[in-house]
């Protein structure tokens, strides 16, 4: 009897189309991803050539449409774009962009014109296996949500409750987050009807902590563990920038953040929103993007945000095999290479 044939999976963490050179980007990881019979990854960037909307908080990610052609040589099979920045031009640049992603037959999942588009699965089949994804977000504005009529991202929403642990007057409160009960309810509902239609099940959360070295959001937990008790077999976070940790539960893993992927961020980019939102420059303040020149043109972030991986799993007989994942560096032009022993 012939051996199963293997499936091979590639994920990485957020993607852009650079500013400047953009098939540059897949100088190195290109070649690796093209192996790949599936690849995921998150949108992080608007395609449009509107330049006349002030974007919500002053800043948003935004290039021209032609560069996102440089993304075909990521041999991306799916990107979500349940992402914290989806509305930040409005729904008709946030349905602009997803339809230049389609023109270049990448399918978009976690974000549409309407609430049952932004849940609406994605399913790819290869060499018989048949794979689904669903992505939704956890760090949404108000009202970025997409709704019965109107655009926005799938959401899978948390609360916040500070609880004093000290009788102490003024002691810091332990943070605790929930899932709201709502979405989470949503979003099982939508695993198990996805479940029943593919082999092997991705779910893609835009969620936790930016700027902050490990730590994880309570609430986090609480739905990748509710995700994977209804039927999703790999989990894949993205949106703090940086890598987080890596769980198993009940033998499914959890890639808490998979940290910048193929993603430039200049320094122009990062003054140009200092210069027109005080949000934007008390927030570069407070995580302390601090100038460093040899870096400035093609990415200037902290070091840690420089540390990035790609998932890789091994499908074979229709479920997962074996998962790993490839360490890679982030280089002072953007490029992700992955590390040599």
């Amino acid at each position: 009897m012939a051996a199963a044939e293997t499936v091979k999976f590639f994920a990485g963490g957020d993607v852009t189309a650079f500013h400047k050179e953009p098939e540059s980007g897949y100088k190195y990881i290109g070649p690796v991803l093209r192996t790949g019979d599936i690849v995921f990854a998150q949108n992080e960037r608007h395609y449009s050539n509107r330049r006349d909307i002030f974007p919500m908080g002053g800043f948003t990610e935004l290039t021209s449409p032609e560069h996102a052609k440089a993304l075909t040589l990521g041999n991306y099979s799916v990107m979500s774009f349940a992402s914290n920045h989806a509305m930040d031009l409005g729904p008709d640049v946030l349905l602009e962009t997803i339809g230049v992603l389609k023109n270049l037959g990448i399918p978009v999942i976690g974000a549409g014109e309407n609430i049952v588009e932004a849940r609406k699965p994605v399913f790819v089949e290869r060499k018989g296996v048949k794979m689904g994804f669903l992505a939704y977000c956890s760090v949404l504005r108000n009202n970025c949500q997409a709704g019965p009529t109107s655009a926005g991202s799938a959401p899978m929403r948390a609360y916040t409750h500070y609880y004093q642990t000290d009788y102490q007057p003024g002691t810091a409160p332990r943070i605790m987050t929930f899932a709201f009960k709502e979405d989470l309810e949503a979003l099982l509902d939508d695993v198990k009807k996805a479940r029943a239609q593919c082999d092997v099940l991705a779910l893609s959360m835009h969620w936790g902590l930016h700027g902050v070295k490990g730590a994880l959001a309570m609430y986090q937990k609480e739905v990748a563990y509710a995700g994977i008790d209804a039927g999703v077999d790999i989990v894949l976070g993205h949106h703090p920038h940086r890598l987080k940790g890596i769980e198993v539960y009940k033998g499914k893993p959890i890639f808490y953040s998979m940290g910048n992927f193929c993603f430039d961020q200049p320094r122009w980019v990062l003054e140009e929103g200092r210069r027109r939102s005080p949000e934007h420059a008390a927030h570069m303040d407070h995580y302390g993007f601090k100038s460093d020149p040899e870096w400035d043109e093609w990415y200037a972030v902290p070091a840690e945000n420089r540390k990035s991986m790609l998932v890789k799993c091994d499908i074979v007989d229709k479920k997962i095999s074996r998962v790993c994942f490839l360490p890679i560096m982030i280089n002072n032009k953007a490029q992700p290479r992955i590390l040599s022993r």
